[in-house]
Parts: structure tokens; sequence; C-alpha cells
């Protein structure tokens, strides 16, 4: 959703009052009480799909809401937390933490909601007594229903995935452990598909296979992963994963000979899965059989009339990529 307002939505802001739209607004970004995992599936739309007088429709944890009652619920939001800063004693942190959320719905690179909340994540945490789970947990779940929503800019957000990012580290520091094959699944897969070639999300994969000391199922990830690049070929920061995966696992020789499958099978001949092969091949990843096998797959999508010209270099070059880096004495994989 773009922070532009339409002339039609900037004349009706002051048309009712603020305050009534921005409760009706907090009351239905509730979290889902039952799977305790349920997340919010949020999108803003425009106006006409409405019935009149309505501008919040929610099924269960679905929710959708018009530009107008977002662009009202923020300015009273905004307006609270500026109150907030000068006298954090007017409201409580349930009141803060409304409204931050409903800044960060409307611009979600709003860094100063996102300091703020960080800040009474923080006090409540310290509190004596505190369930430290549940807390970092309702937190999660706040962001990545954000993240993984129907909402554009949020889904790519650095502002937001360096709130994750933030949030993990808070796991550590209480000795809690996160699911890392879980949410890659749930949450930076998701967020890759909404948003294609979605570099924040999967460098936060990235971190997350880094800080987890190798405690997750890494068969299923890359399983998980492999699916994914395959549902979407065209997407280099999927299989940039997947090499980054591919290069510390002795399941690679598998995994590659099933992609070289696909890109057989469908004729694959675009820039990121031919990216992909030769960046193993050179890494040494790839074992002789395999090689000999993409050299192949190469040549006969060379000489497939039905290829591109375009693709036909990308292929040319694949080919002279690993030819000058692919050294003979590097040490390989064995088939």
């Amino acid at each position: 959703m773009s922070r532009a307002i339409d002339p039609k939505i900037a004349a009706n802001l002051n048309s009712v009052n603020l305050q009534q739209v921005y409760e009706e607004l907090t009351q239905t970004l509730t979290l889902p009480s039952s799977p305790s995992t349920a997340l919010l599936e949020i999108e803003i739309l425009k106006e006409f799909h409405f019935p009149p007088g309505q501008t919040i429709l929610k099924d269960n944890n679905f929710i959708a809401i018009s530009k107008l009652a977002l662009v009202q619920s923020f300015l009273f939001a905004r307006t609270r937390l500026r109150a907030y800063q000068t006298d954090p004693s007017l409201f409580s942190s349930d009141d803060i933490s409304s409204a931050t959320f409903t800044i960060l719905l409307f611009d979600p690179e709003h860094l100063t909601a996102a300091n703020t909340r960080k800040r009474l994540l923080q006090s409540e945490l310290q509190r004596q007594n505190s369930d430290h789970r549940t807390v970092l947990e309702q937190e999660k779940r706040t962001v990545d229903s954000l993240l993984t929503s129907r909402l554009h800019r949020h889904t790519k957000s650095p502002v937001l995935w360096s709130h994750r990012r933030w949030l993990i580290t808070q796991y550590a520091k209480y000795g809690l452990s996160v699911e890392v094959t879980g949410d890659i699944e749930r949450i930076v897969c998701v967020a890759g598909e909404r948003h294609p070639r979605n570099y924040y999300a999967w460098c936060h994969a990235r971190f997350l296979v880094n800080i987890s000391n190798n405690n997750f199922n890494r068969g299923k990830l890359l399983e998980i992963v492999q699916t994914w690049c395959a549902q979407n070929h065209t997407d280099i920061s999927g299989w940039s994963f997947l090499s980054f995966l591919l290069g510390r696992d002795k399941d690679a020789p598998g995994v590659i000979a099933k992609v070289l499958d696909l890109v057989e099978s469908l004729r694959l001949s675009n820039e990121s899965v031919w990216v992909f092969l030769p960046t193993l091949a050179a890494a040494g990843v790839m074992t002789e059989e395999a090689y000999s096998r993409f050299l192949e797959i190469q040549k006969e999508l060379l000489e497939m009339e039905t290829t591109a010209v375009a693709d036909k270099a990308v292929l040319r070059r694949a080919v002279e990529w690993c030819e000058t880096y692919r050294s003979p004495s590097a040490d390989r994989v064995r088939g």
C-alpha cells in the first residue's frame, strides 16, 4: 500500500470521530487465541469493497480494512504516540502497543514506532515473574502478521525484518529456542511469495540458520526450500538461500540431481536457475557426474529453437563462468 493519500480520502479524513475509528480498528486487530500460532491475515482495500457504513470486515483471522479507516486510525495513533513521548504516564503499555501496531500497519518504515515497541517489550521482560516465552511469542506473532499479510511494503520492510531479528536475539538472551524450520516455512517462504526477490526475508533465513547451532531438522528445511524454489523458479533470492544450505550439507548431490531433473523436464532457461547451478559447480559442491549432466542440459537448451535469444546468452554465460572459476584441482564431492 502506498503512503500517498488519494484526494477523496484526504477530503474525508475529518468526516468522523477519529478515536472511534481507531478503537474499532484496534479491537479488530486482536491476535486469535486459538491456535496459539495463528497469525492475522490483513488486507487494505478500496472503499467499494465494503458495504455502506462499514470500513472494516473480519472473518476469523482474516481482516479487510479500508484505506480511509487506516489513515484515520493512523492520525489518531500518531497523536497518541507523540503524547506518550512527552509524558509516558498518560498511557498504559497496551495503549501504546496498539498505537504502534496501527502506525506500523500504515507505515512499516516508522522507526520510532518499532523502537517504542522494543522498549515496551524490554520493560515487560524485566518485570518480576514475567513469562518470557509468552511475551516474546506475542510480539513475534504481531510482527509476523505484518510480514506475511498481503501488504506489499510490509513483506519487504527493512525496519520490520530488523525488528524481528532483534526479537530473535531476545529469545537467546533468555535461554529460549526458536523453531528455525517452522519460522522459515511459515514466515520467510510466505513473505518471499508475497514479494518476489525478497532480499530481506531470505537474509533473515540465513540469520536463523547461523544462530541455530544446527539445532533444526536440516533435511526437512532442505525439502521445504527446494520445493519453494521449484514453485518460484525465477526467484534468485530463494535459489541463493538453497545454495547457502547446500554448501554445508552432505545431501547436496541428491538435491542437485532433483534440480537438474526439474530444469530438464521444464526446460528452464531463466537466469535465476542458471546462476544457481554454476555457483554450485564452481564451489565444488556438484559431483563430476552432475556437472557432466549440467553441460548436457545446457547444450540441449541452446539447440532448442524455442529458447529465447536472451536466455541463450544466459546459458552461454553460465558455462563460461564455470570454465573460468571451476578449478580442476578443487576438492569436489564424488558421485
